[in-house]
């Protein structure tokens, strides 16, 4: 009888964490916390508490003080970040919860937070929102990784997982490629976590890498997507070294000396649709370069602290500072003097982080969860807020372990499939049998093209996206040619593949929302400027046919159940009013 151990090297465990970044390593100690008795295995394809977005990101973790109102929060968060294609109840109650993960994070994994002589937590208030910011160490990562192995988590390191297992329908495993070695590895688990980030393309994503394998992998095990379209992160940076221009929004102005932030987005917190069309139409008027002006801070500036942070606002832990220092020791030779009046441009990150998921983190498909950035515009609560990127990984990773942590307990470990486990073995291996000369590369510098030009990412159309997709097609022609000669480049083939996916999903979902809308991820149609909430209070989904090719189809977001709509909004026919119950009634 043919047996999954003649196939290469088997893995038992009651979870499977894939992924030890930020949100893996959360998620397997909260699992552990949960579930003392489950046993939590770790699949990093780097090294666990060394890798993934978080481990030298961010100025802080975000939170709420006690005088803040979570509904005012709320409320600002739906009608300011990406308006009304929020989970407005998940949104809550993720705000709701935010200063507890960073007290949790303190508590009990042992993580330091900026705090006062008496030992209480110290924050400092974001400029234009309603929310607080705490604090934390550069190096909080290594901390939990720490604390995943003093509650006896395992961690494998330098393992590429690329297939999710199932059984009718059900997650039962993985399947990944040893980086090291190239021996084929099988994991079999109750439970099972994708906490690998989603697709940052190549140097569009600039320091955080991710190729999609996380989201390919739980697309053809049957999870869907949402919210593709808004994948494309806008910064204003300082030209020349792509420094972002942190809380100088208010202050662009064009060659002829006027303020353009004024004319096109008065008071703007971040970027937004309005600046962004407008230093488009000045450069390409002849107005440019842009330059912002620093000589006469605004109110946003000076909160955020143009001439340098210290300990002292709460904002920047010692090892950050101590950080900066070093880098910007390392990089002063090539760094240019701000002045007053740098020229400043536009920066395109495109990322996607859309697998769809419920308040658990937990996709459609049972026993498969996505906590961490993966997941970040799928689940839908979608209020991004900068600075919360470890908040985001602390929270996801939370609910995701707890509620893993349950499931494990209460359910069987179900058989893996050999058929399905040798399939896999033969398609990861397959570019290491074919000597065509054709590489990864060919795929991801094709990609790495679209950050020169905004008619893709930032500034779409019919026409565009179209060509975008043309693109997509012939690249999908090169898949059954690539070969590779060794571990390396063998998981960029796949990386390769699933960051394509990843790609073709964005522009047929950005194809089919004819609007625009959204702030910090901002989806804009140049033939579709204005934000139609008539037509577009719906979440575009995406699952994989039969044949792996992406099929779209649109959700009305139920805004009959959540407290904030946009003027004019009309309950669908079909359903009635449920926004009334206890002290969130309207």
């Amino acid at each position: 009888m043919a047996n999954v151990k003649d196939l290469g090297k088997v893995y038992e465990s009651d979870i499977l964490i894939v992924g030890g970044g930020f949100a893996g390593l959360t998620a397997a100690i909260s699992a552990k916390e949960a579930a003392p008795d489950q046993d939590v295995l770790i699949v990093e394809r780097c090294y666990a508490g060394y890798a993934g977005q978080s481990t030298k990101a961010g100025n802080g973790i975000v939170g709420h003080a006690d005088f803040q109102d979570v509904m005012e929060s709320t409320e600002w968060m739906v009608k300011n970040q990406t308006p009304y294609l929020n989970d407005q109840d998940l949104l809550y109650d993720y705000l709701s919860t935010n200063t507890e993960a960073v007290r949790w994070l303190k508590e009990f994994c042992g993580v330091l937070i900026s705090h006062n002589e008496d030992g209480s937590m110290k924050y400092w208030v974001h400029p234009e929102s309603k929310l607080v910011g705490f604090g934390i160490e550069l190096r909080a990562i290594e901390r939990l990784r720490r604390k995943a192995l003093e509650l006896d988590v395992r961690i494998l390191d330098c393992v590429n997982i690329f297939e999710v297992l199932t059984n009718n329908g059900q997650a039962c495993g993985a399947v990944g490629i040893d980086m090291e070695s190239g021996e084929y590895h099988i994991f079999h688990a109750k439970a099972v976590a994708i906490a690998t980030h989603g697709a940052q393309f190549k140097k569009l994503g600039r320091e955080f890498m991710g190729y999609g394998t996380g989201v390919g992998a739980a697309m053809r095990a049957g999870a869907l997507v949402r919210n593709i379209e808004f994948s494309t992160q806008i910064e204003i940076v300082f030209k020349g070294t792509n420094v972002p221009v942190y809380g100088g929004y208010n202050l662009i102005f064009n060659q002829n000396g006027e303020n353009i932030s004024k004319i096109y987005a008065p008071n703007a917190p971040e970027i937004s649709i309005p600046l962004l069309r407008g230093m488009i139409k000045e450069v390409r008027e002849g107005r440019g370069p842009l330059y912002v002006d620093l000589s006469q801070p605004d109110e946003t500036l000076m909160s955020i602290g143009w001439e340098g942070m210290t300990m002292g606002d709460g904002r920047l832990m010692p090892d950050k500072i101590e950080w900066e220092d070093y880098v910007s020791s390392k990089a002063a030779k090539h760094t240019m003097d701000y002045e007053d009046k740098p020229e400043i441009t536009i920066d395109q990150r495109l990322q996607a982080e859309p697998l769809k998921t419920n308040h658990n983190f937990k996709t459609d498909v049972e026993g498969l969860w996505a906590p961490g950035k993966i997941s970040y515009q799928g689940s839908a609560y979608f209020g991004w807020h900068r600075g919360d990127g470890v908040g985001n990984a602390a929270q996801t990773g939370l609910r995701a372990g707890r509620d893993m942590g349950q499931f494990a307990q209460k359910t069987d470990k179900l058989d893996l499939n050999y058929d399905q486990v040798a399939a896999y073995k033969e398609k990861l291996y397959a570019p290491l049998h074919r000597n065509t000369g054709h590489t990864a590369y060919e795929i991801f510098d094709k990609i790495e093209t679209y950050g020169f030009g905004t008619d893709k990412l930032s500034v779409k159309s019919e026409a565009s996206l179209l060509e975008g997709l043309a693109d997509v097609a012939e690249m999908k022609k090169l898949i059954p040619l690539l070969s590779a000669d060794d571990p390396h480049t063998l998981a960029k083939c796949h990386e390769a593949v699933d960051s394509l996916l990843c790609l073709e999903m964005i522009f047929r979902a950005a194809l089919m929302r004819t609007e625009s809308r959204g702030v910090f991820y901002p989806h804009f149609r140049e033939d579709y400027p204005e934000q139609d909430d008539k037509n577009w209070l719906k979440w575009i989904n995406i699952k994989l046919d039969e044949n792996g090719e992406p099929e779209l189809f649109t959700e009305d977001i139920p805004l009959w159940k959540y407290p904030f709509r946009p003027e004019g909004y009309e309950i669908p026919e079909g359903q009635v009013e449920e926004y009334y119950v206890g002290d969130r009634a309207k």
